[in-house]
């Protein structure tokens, strides 16, 4: 090469290097996503209600209400910019979501008579932290610009350049970014994300946290009725996601294997008070369909009914329709016969119930539930059980050890049921089971199943299939994994719970409680909680093809 080429080929080099695309490809896994650019949403989903434009903010009051990101996080560096401003600054809890954790402007101080603290919380605090007095850093109704800044292990807020927080993670972190307004107004000029990031897929729920009259939804359960009608029970959260305070009983029902829905029926509302934990039964003899629930009032609790000092201590009722789940009969309560003197906080399912059809039990109603033993303070699991289609219902006995609760049912080919529960021991991240081999009455032995891990939450045991259908077929489903609820997962077993040779995840995102039935289509029906920024946010159906889940 000639000194004349060699100048040249230098040139070239140079050029590449300062170039765009060349100096890009050291930081390739990096892109930039603008969310909100002058108040206008460029790439954004809208949860609970819209937001609004005014000027050039973008602008929303409603404390059910989300402005999520159309791109998510994933593993590595990333930041986060806003300019925005908040109306008050009153202890609203408004807050910048990210992967798990939140970021509050103004969160309730500790002490009543103090200040609105900045805080932080989720998955990267599990302790809740405040991190200085909001009013130092932020004044209401005032612009301000946040940053969250992540490299390598380290982590950072910023407002208006100044640093209010770092720490060191030792996590990976992934999920979305997100505002939600809690109870305050707030104004967003500008907002976008820079990272390795991945496109977020729209959620198509059936009940969505801000709609249809109630602040959010909770506690699904699904069945099938004999006519092949498919019945999607909640709890309907009346003014927030809490346990307590006004709650109904929802139902949407479906005559096309779920492609569409009923508008939202209520099927008890008892003015502010609880109506809730849904478990429904199909009576395959009669076509009748009953929901076995429990009441208590909207001002108790569950931290309160364990030591009975709440005015009216929870209490259970079926309700029951003979038209396909299109009207439904006055609530009948049934607590004398369904519930010991000494049990305080109680609860039904929350799932579907079974119907027995081997042995000498056959044709029997029974229900999972679970209560508190006020003498010890202990959870145990137990059922309740019909054996004159649905007239009177009975009490068997508690499960065998303790640190127990919500659990679901299915029967075995020999006749026996299984009991799947949720685990309240911390240092076994994993469900656990016991067998009943006179019908519910009384329980086995309980043991682990270490491949079901949980972050003690819900889970949900279903039969699809005896042996005689060509497989035995047991499904379950629950949020897989030992941490966080999230990434809802459906298996399958053909061995009776002795090993899940298939699995498919359902939502990776956050999510919860679940709910199983099997469709007229031969397909499987899975009714469960997900959201974009908490695993109770809404409650979605989806339909799996058995032959999907078995590839």
């Amino acid at each position: 090469m000639n000194a004349t080429n060699f100048r040249c080929f230098l040139f070239v080099i140079f050029a590449l290097l300062l170039s765009p695309s060349f100096s890009a490809l050291g930081k390739s896994n990096q892109q930039k996503q603008v969310v909100v650019e002058h108040g206008i949403v460029q790439k954004a989903i809208e949860i609970g209600g819209n937001w609004t434009r005014s000027g050039s903010e973008l602008v929303s009051s409603a404390s059910t209400n989300c402005l999520v990101a159309g791109n998510s996080i994933n593993d590595g560096d990333f930041q986060v910019n806003l300019h925005l401003s908040i109306d008050s600054i009153n202890s609203s809890s408004a807050q910048v979501y990210f992967a798990g954790s939140y970021f509050i402007f103004d969160a309730k101080p500790v002490n009543a008579s103090g200040k609105p603290q900045l805080a932080i919380s989720g998955v990267l605090f599990p302790k809740y932290k405040y991190i200085g007095d909001a009013e130092k850093y932020i004044r209401a109704g005032v612009p301000f610009d946040f940053k969250i800044k992540k490299k390598a292990q380290n982590i950072s807020f910023y407002i208006n350049d100044n640093q209010v927080f770092a720490t060191e993670i030792t996590m990976a972190l992934s999920g979305y970014i997100a505002l939600q307004t809690k109870r305050n107004r707030m104004k967003v000029s500008a907002f976008s994300i820079q990272g390795k990031l991945s496109p977020v897929k729209p959620i198509n729920f059936l009940y969505e946290c801000g709609k249809e009259g109630y602040f959010g939804f909770r506690i699904p359960a699904i069945v099938t009725s004999t006519k092949g009608t498919l019945l999607a029970f909640a709890e309907g959260r009346k003014n927030s996601l809490a346990d307590t305070g006004d709650i109904d009983l929802v139902l949407k029902r479906s005559e096309d294997n779920g492609k569409t829905w009923s508008k939202l029926s209520v099927i008890w509302n008892d003015s502010l008070n609880v109506c809730g934990n849904p478990c429904p039964v199909v009576d395959k003899t009669t076509g009748t369909i009953y929901l076995i629930c429990c009441w208590n009032l909207g001002t108790d609790f569950e931290s309160v009914n364990p030591q009975l000092t709440g005015k009216d201590p929870r209490r259970i009722f079926v309700i029951e329709s003979t038209n396909d789940g299109k009207t439904w009969s006055k609530p009948r309560e049934i607590t004398k016969s369904a519930k010991e003197e000494g049990w305080a906080w109680y609860a039904t399912g929350p799932c579907h119930g079974v119907q027995l059809e081997r042995s000498q039990y056959r044709g029997r109603l029974i229900i999972p539930c679970n209560h508190i033993d006020l003498k010890i303070k202990k959870n145990y699991t137990h059922a309740i059980y019909s054996d004159d289609h649905g007239k009177t219902w009975k009490l068997g006995s508690s499960s065998s050890q303790d640190q127990v609760n919500e659990c679901s049912l299915a029967e075995l080919p020999d006749g026996k049921l299984m009991l799947n529960m949720r685990n309240f021991d911390e240092k076994e991240k994993y469900r656990k089971v016991s067998v009943s081999t006179d019908g519910g009455m009384t329980w086995g032995n309980i043991y682990s199943d270490k491949v079901l891990i949980e972050p003690i939450c819900q889970g949900n045991l279903f039969r699809y299939s005896f042996p005689e259908e060509g497989k035995s077929r047991l499904l379950f489903s629950n949020p897989a994994d030992e941490t966080l609820r999230r990434n809802v997962t459906l298996r399958l077993s053909y061995d009776e719970g002795s090993t899940w040779a298939k699995s498919m995840v359902l939502y990776a995102g956050p999510s919860a409680y679940s709910d199983l039935t099997r469709l007229s289509n031969e397909n499987i029906g899975c009714l469960y909680e997900a959201g974009y920024l908490n695993q109770n946010q809404c409650v979605v159906f989806q339909e799996v093809s058995l032959k999907d889940l078995e590839k």
